[in-house]
């Protein structure tokens, strides 16, 4: 988990950003989880939609109204804050998964740079191309891009939508990174997503976005956001294999 790479051309700051490239990412280490699912493909839209009619609850102001838009029942579920994610996790008997988790799912069982392998593939992933062309890119139903799955068969953990997952944005043990951001203020989203990155000059466009799409990458938000761009996908704990019943035997 993690990566020890440093950027020590300062490129980050150079272009424009507020942290050095891999400054909370470090340093790499191995972690070891417990057995977990996660969901093959985010949430859409369609299964937020009947948890929002079972439960009462708000629908993304998105939506325009009760319902999603026309023709978007298989997109991404977008435009729902860390409450309105786990509220759903919880009703369906998930959970978010933990940054280890999703970094475990996406990057495999050798560790990946990408979910696909380790070199970049703008056609694995609903990214857009152009710093230029944002206009009229948009999100994709879920599964669009089966080349990008991760090892495990874990689709669109690169594009799509930014996904919220269960931690705060909190250093990593041993970093010597400082961040005024960190705390419990920030909840830790990952993923990137179909907008891809700011307006870069474009011969730095590409360079910034593949370093985006790292499934090691971490961002922040405040989990009261909501997005256009920002969903989830669910966990759930493994059971295991025998579990020793605590159950009465009813007498005959």
């Amino acid at each position: 988990m993690g990566t020890d790479a440093v950027d020590s051309k300062n490129h980050a700051i150079s272009v424009g950003l507020i942290k050095p490239w891999f400054a909370d990412e470090y340093p790499e280490r191995r972690v070891d989880t417990q057995s977990f699912y996660i969901d093959k493909y985010e949430v859409t839209n369609r299964q937020y939609y009947i948890f929002c009619q079972a439960t009462d609850h708000r629908p993304p102001r998105l939506w325009g109204g009760q319902k999603y838009p026309e023709g978007k029942g298989d997109l991404p579920i977008t435009h729902v804050s860390f409450f309105d994610a786990s509220a759903y996790a919880l009703w369906v008997g998930k959970r978010l998964p933990t940054e280890t988790e999703w970094e475990k799912a996406a990057r495999g069982p050798l560790g990946n740079i990408f979910p696909w392998g380790n070199d970049f593939n703008w056609d694995a992933a609903n990214i857009s191309h152009s710093s230029q062309k944002k206009i009229g890119h948009q999100l994709k139903p879920v599964g669009s891009f089966p080349q990008g799955a991760s090892s495990y068969g874990v689709h669109d953990m690169i594009g799509n939508a930014w996904e919220w997952v269960w931690d705060y944005y909190l250093p990593y043990p041993n970093s010597d990174y400082e961040s005024q951001d960190f705390g419990k203020k920030y909840v830790v989203v990952r993923g990137l997503s179909y907008l891809g990155v700011g307006h870069f000059p474009k011969k730095s466009y590409k360079k910034v976005v593949a370093l985006k799409a790292r499934a090691s990458y971490r961002e922040k938000l405040s989990p009261f956001a909501r997005k256009n761009d920002v969903g989830f996908r669910c966990a759930k704990d493994k059971a295991p294999l025998f579990k020793k019943s605590t159950a009465k035997k009813r007498e005959i």
